[in-house]
């Protein structure tokens, strides 16, 4: 029994859905540095995470009313020394659009690379599904190597 069609629509579906989240951001952020305007947003707190191992600097900041009429609180992960500034001052910069404030690039603002190491390993894990089906549609492989009967007869 060879798989048909819909094997290989799944897995097209599983690349496509696992794959939306980054290449949603990436837009968002191509979206930012050419649409976004400069803001001052004020902070309103800042912390420090996994102070003794692995030190995360946390703000939370609040967007101007013009761009935010919400006025709502968002976190921004930044360096150290901006971490530092914006604890002195009070204040942040922020290149942010103007219709959607969820889509925003905070000055110093540090990424994690979980997301992407998550993706790559799924994407990893469905183009391995995809070449071993690829090689069972070729007639490579058997329902008996499948299944694990090597006996003849």
């Amino acid at each position: 029994m060879r798989p048909g069609r819909g094997a290989v629509a799944a897995l097209l579906f599983v690349a496509v859905l696992v794959n939306l989240p980054f290449l949603h951001h990436s837009w968002q952020q191509w979206r930012v540095s050419r649409d976004g305007v400069e803001v001052t947003a004020e902070v309103t707190d800042t912390d420090v995470l996994r102070e003794q191992t692995d030190p995360h600097y946390v703000i939370r900041l609040r967007l101007p009313e013009d761009i935010d009429p919400d006025r709502q609180t968002w976190p921004a992960e930044v360096d150290r020394a901006t971490w530092q500034r914006a604890e002195e001052s009070g204040e942040i910069g922020v290149r942010v659009l103007r219709d959607d404030p969820g889509a925003q690039h905070v000055d110093g603002e540090r990424a994690s690379p979980l997301g992407y190491v998550v993706i790559g390993v799924v994407d990893v894990v469905v183009l391995l599904l995809g070449l071993l089906l690829w090689r069972v549609r070729r007639g490579g492989m058997t329902s008996d190597v499948i299944a694990g009967d090597t006996s003849e007869g």
